[in-house]
């Protein structure tokens, strides 16, 4: 797990090489988020509020995709998989 602070150090230090945005409802009877998975192996977790240290969730998938960007990621496309 990582806050953006941490997430824009461990990228440029090139600890983070790749992400997944995933959408589901982490809290029960909530609407679904998006949520960002960064990292490879052993350095893998979520993006995380700084605060409450809980997965940060993101109402529209523009949102997530500026955070990636944030972080340093180019984000030029998004596909199925």
């Amino acid at each position: 797990m990582a806050t953006m602070a941490q997430a824009k150090r461990d990228f440029s230090l090139g600890y983070l090489t790749t992400y997944q945005v995933k959408r589901w409802d982490l809290a029960s009877g909530g609407c679904p988020g998006w949520f960002v998975w960064l990292g490879q192996g052993n350095a893998a977790g979520w993006l995380v509020d700084a605060r409450s240290r809980e997965p940060r969730q993101f109402r529209t998938l523009d949102a997530a995709v500026q955070a990636l960007e944030q972080i340093g990621f180019k984000v030029d496309s998004l596909t199925a998989g």
